[in-house]
C-alpha cells in the first residue's frame, strides 16, 4: 500500500508579528525557530509568547521537526476539514506513557538526583537539600515535585530538573514558567550529550539555557567532590556545533531575574554576529558611495538594476539607524542632518515610492520622533499619494522591504525583533 504524502500547513499567523510561511520558516536560523516554537508553547500554558493559526482553518499550531526540519503542525482536536489536515496527533499523555512504559521514573533516574543533592550539600553554603518532595505554591495555583531543591546561605535556591529520557516541550515549557514564578531558578542538568546528535528535546532545554548545555558525567562527579560544590561540564553552542565542554561551578552561573541560569549567552551572541557580518560590507560602501548602483558590493543589490533608486533606499536607511545609534552618519547627501536629507529626497519623489517602508523604519528606532514632524509629513503625503494612484509603494512583499528587512532586522524582522526583546537584548537604537 502506497503511504499518502504528508501535508504541511504552508503559513501561519502569528498574534502581533504577522504571518510566517513554511517556506520562511524552513530558512529560518535554528536559534530564531527554536524561540518561536518555545513561545508557542509558553502561551498555550498561560506564559508571554506568541500563539499561531493555521492561515487556512483558524486553528491554532505548534512548531514541530521532521528529520531535524521545522514545520508548523495543527494541534490536537484541529479541524480535519481544513486542506491542511494531516491526521490525528498522539496525545501529550498517550506519548508520555509510551516513552516511561507507564512509569514516572527510573531507579537509575532517582539515583542521579540524590547524587546531585549529596553533591550540592559538599558547599558549605547548602542548608538543605530535598528529591522529589512537594514544594508548595507561592503564586502558582498548584505546587511541583522538583528532582532537586536547593537551599543556600547568602545564594538563592534553585531547583534541578535532571533529564535522562527525553523531555516533552510542554513539560519543559510548564516547569520553567512555574519556576519562573515562584522566583526560583531552574537549571536543567543532562546525563550525557553527543554533539553530532542532538535530539529535538534535548535542543529544547539548550535554548532555554541560552545555547548552553549541562552534564553531569563521571568527570564533572569527580571535580565536584574536588571542589566541594556543585561542578557541571557545560557545552556551549557555536552555531555550526559545539565548542568544546569545560567544567563550570554552579555558582559561577549567570542567573538572570528571570529564565533559567547560562554560563554564556551564546543565543544573543549568534544572533547579533550574523546580524552584523550580513551588512558590515555595506558600510565600507557606502561611506564611499557615489550615484552608481555598482558601488554597493554585494550581488543581491543587482536584481533591483531597473528598479527606483534603491541604492539610495539602502544609504538612507543606513543614514537613519546609525544617527539612532548616535553616530549621526549620513550615507545618501551632503546634508548635516539626516531630516534635511528625508525632506529633499521625498519631496523631489526619489524616495517618496519608499514611504511606507522608511516610517515602518522609523517607528522601530530611537529617532520615531522625526514622525511627528515635517518627516512625517512627507511620508505622509507620499503614502496618501500612493492610495489616490500617484505613487505606487513598495510593501512588504517587494524585494526592496526584504533587503532592508534582512539588513536591519532588530527593526523590521518583528520575529527577531521580538526575539531580542526576550533576550533583554535588543540594541537601543531599535528600542521603543
Amino acid at each position: 500500500m502506497t503511504r499518502q504524502p504528508r501535508r504541511i500547513i504552508e503559513e501561519a499567523i502569528f498574534d502581533g508579528l504577522g504571518p510566517l510561511s513554511a517556506r520562511e520558516l524552513i530558512a529560518m536560523q535554528r536559534e530564531v525557530w527554536a524561540h518561536l516554537r518555545a513561545g508557542i508553547t509558553d502561551n498555550r500554558n498561560g506564559n508571554d509568547g506568541s500563539s499561531a493559526r493555521c492561515v487556512a482553518c483558524g486553528g491554532p499550531v505548534y512548531i514541530t521537526t521532521v528529520t531535524g526540519l521545522p514545520l508548523f503542525a495543527h494541534y490536537q482536536g484541529s479541524d480535519p476539514r481544513c486542506p491542511w489536515y494531516s491526521g490525528r496527533n498522539m496525545r501529550p499523555d498517550d506519548a508520555r506513557a509510551a516513552q516511561y512504559h507507564g512509569q514516572q521514573e527510573s531507579e537509575m533516574h532517582r539515583r542521579m538526583c540524590e547524587l546531585i543533592a549529596e553533591l550540592a550539600a559538599l558547599d558549605d553554603r547548602c542548608i538543605g537539600t530535598k528529591v522529589d518532595a512537594y514544594l508548595p505554591p507561592t503564586l502558582n495555583e498548584n505546587g511541583r515535585y522538583p528532582d532537586v531543591l536547593v537551599d543556600w546561605r547568602d545564594f538563592p535556591r534553585f531547583a534541578v530538573e535532571y533529564q535522562m529520557s527525553h523531555t516533552f516541550q510542554t513539560e519543559v515549557s510548564q516547569r520553567c514558567i512555574h519556576y519562573d514564578r515562584e522566583g526560583i531558578p531552574l537549571l536543567w542538568v543532562l546525563s550525557s550529550l553527543d554533539p553530532n546528535r542532538v535530539p529535538q528535546p534535548v535542543s529544547d532545554v539548550v535554548h532555554r539555557h541560552r545555547g548552553n548545555a549541562f552534564v553531569l558525567d563521571q568527570a564533572a562527579v569527580a571535580a565536584s567532590r574536588e571542589q566541594k560544590t556543585l561542578v557541571l561540564y557545560c557545552y556551549m553552542s557555536n552555531g555550526a556545533g559545539f565548542d568544546a565542554p569545560v567544567l563550570v561551578r554552579f555558582d559561577a552561573l549567570k542567573f538572570p531575574a528571570s529564565k533559567p541560569p547560562y554560563l554564556e549567552d551564546r543565543l544573543t551572541k549568534l544572533l547579533l554576529d550574523r546580524i552584523a557580518a550580513r551588512r558590515l560590507p555595506y558600510f565600507g560602501a557606502l561611506r564611499a558611495w557615489g550615484d552608481r548602483m555598482a558601488d554597493l558590493p554585494l550581488d543581491d543589490l543587482k536584481k533591483f538594476a531597473e528598479r527606483h533608486r534603491v541604492d539610495l533606499l539602502v544609504a538612507a536607511a543606513f543614514s537613519i539607524v546609525a544617527k539612532a545609534a548616535g553616530r549621526a552618519e549620513n550615507f545618501a547627501s551632503e546634508h548635516d542632518n539626516i531630516k534635511g536629507m528625508l525632506n529633499t529626497y521625498l519631496n523631489s519623489g526619489s524616495l517618496a515610492p519608499y514611504a511606507l517602508l522608511l516610517t515602518a523604519l522609523i517607528g522601530n528606532t530611537s529617532q520615531r520622533a522625526l514622525l511627528t514632524g515635517t518627516v512625517g509629513k512627507h511620508l505622509s503625503r507620499s503614502i496618501t499619494g500612493r492610495r489616490l494612484g500617484h505613487i505606487e509603494q513598495a510593501d512588504e512583499k517587494s524585494l526592496e522591504w526584504k533587503l532592508l528587512r534582512e539588513l536591519l532586522p532588530e527593526a523590521l524582522d518583528p520575529f527577531i525583533r521580538q526575539e531580542l526583546e526576550d533576550l533583554d537584548a535588543l540594541p537601543g537604537w531599535a528600542a521603543w
